[in-house]
């Protein structure tokens, strides 16, 4: 366990403070992100990426469906639905039909005499619906087996039911994608530790939190602590940064072109530091000066002069996908995440990891109220593998949990909480999957 205070046999007091040498712990790494890596070709409509999640999911669902339901029951498109109060299986997008979900063009309505209402932070409310739809049209659903407030538009899923005479679709039961396989996890023998934190806010005007910054950075530099402790801290073998680097999620202010300017040179000399002692994965957020589309592409090098002079250093993109000594780490900077807890009542971080596990989808809401790039030929945010370490960053506080999944999958959730607010980061021992969390105030 990192930071074992007590003294063992060969560390008697007054030993414990003598200078010593010790070698950073190093493990395999390979960056899986290619994916997220795309073109922005704005000639194309964002219909394409339904039509291409909808032909994913469907060859995803089809064994799921036999699985579950043997072959009682045929597999129809909408378009085949003729016979009333027959029961089959559907397979498609859900659409939810929200009355507070913000539109300009009720914006631009509400203009007309209007007295313009509160802004909204959640926008779920009783009236809601819920409607599936594929590649030529959509039908309304009704039922108590799928809660409307627990799920968000653009879930794929295979619906059991019957159309009635209204021509209102009842359903029956549910089967979501599920979490996919996972490859069986490595044996490590040691202790390595992963540390991701998120939400830096170097741009802020507020000093509050830089000292917290300076005592992280000498903390993984092993500036502190007895020769036991160092020795704890050398095994660290990766840092992970969730975005919110030069600004935090839950900041108001919209970075300008000064902010940046004032600013990145205290960013790069972190990350140059930051990178002389320990391997950095640096990714993007929403408010970070690069395009606020997700997929989000690495910060420009530009932006780095020192710290690119590291090969340890790693400008990476949002989603964010690693294999870590071959335990594969993927996570985004909170975005997709927040989005759901204000399209829902999901109102827990971890609980919303759960979800998008079981709908094998990183960001559902993308391109409906999340804006990401048009994608013609794939959905980028399909989890193709089940990861053993999944991730969210910019969250209100640090939570944890082990997820089991019905296959035996083993995944650790982990909500990493923004360190301008908290001062505190995430710590993952990949040897048993522990996560705890770390202060510096």
């Amino acid at each position: 366990m990192l930071f074992k205070t007590e003294l063992d046999g060969n560390n008697k007091p007054g030993n414990e403070f003598q200078s010593h040498e010790l070698g950073r712990q190093t493990t395999e790494y390979i960056d899986c992100s290619k994916r997220f890596y795309k073109t922005c070709d704005f000639s194309k409509q964002y219909a394409h990426i339904y039509s291409a999640r909808l032909n994913t999911f469907r060859n995803i669902l089809v064994p799921l469906v036999m699985k579950k339901w043997s072959n009682k029951f045929k597999i129809l498109k909408l378009c085949e639905l003729r016979e009333k109060n027959y029961t089959c299986v559907v397979i498609g997008t859900l659409f939810k039909h929200q009355k507070l979900k913000p539109s300009i063009l009720k914006e631009l309505s509400d203009q007309l005499e209007i007295i313009p209402q509160p802004a909204r932070t959640h926008f779920v409310h009783d009236s809601d619906s819920l409607v599936l739809e594929d590649e030529l049209q959509r039908i309304k659903l009704v039922g108590d087996c799928i809660d409307i407030h627990q799920i968000v538009t653009g879930v794929v899923c295979a619906i059991l039911g019957s159309e009635d005479e209204d021509g209102i679709f009842t359903v029956k039961d549910v089967c979501w994608a599920g979490c996919n396989i996972q490859h069986p996890l490595p044996i490590i023998n040691n202790d390595r530790y992963v540390v991701i934190m998120s939400g830096l806010n170097l741009a802020s005007k507020s000093p509050d939190h830089i000292f917290s910054l300076h005592l992280l950075l000498e903390w993984i530099s092993g500036l502190s602590g007895t020769a036991q402790y160092q020795e704890e801290i050398s095994n660290i073998v990766r840092v992970i940064i969730a975005g919110g680097v030069f600004a935090n999620n839950s900041d108001e202010k919209v970075l300008n072109e000064s902010d940046v300017i004032s600013s990145a040179q205290l960013v790069d000399s972190f990350a140059a530091a930051l990178s002389a002692v320990a391997p950095l994965d640096l990714m993007p957020g929403c408010k970070d000066p690069t395009g606020i589309m997700l997929p989000q592409k690495p910060f420009h090098f530009c932006l780095f002069p020192k710290a690119i002079e590291y090969k340890s250093f790693n400008r990476v993109s949002n989603p964010y996908e690693c294999d870590i000594g071959g335990l594969l780490c993927l996570g985004t900077s909170g975005e997709p995440i927040k989005d759901i807890m204000r399209y829902s009542k999901l109102n827990n971080s971890i609980n919303v990891l759960k979800k998008t596990l079981e709908w094998r989808q990183l960001a559902p809401t993308c391109p409906d109220t999340v804006p990401c790039i048009p994608c013609v030929d794939n959905d980028p945010f399909t989890i193709y593998k089940c990861p053993a370490v999944y991730f969210s960053g910019n969250a209100d506080k640090f939570a944890t949990e082990m997820y089991e999944g019905a296959e035996g999958q083993h995944v650790r959730l982990v909500s990493v909480p923004d360190f301008c607010e908290t001062k505190t980061v995430a710590i993952i021992n990949l040897k048993n999957m522990e996560c705890y969390s770390m202060e510096f105030s």
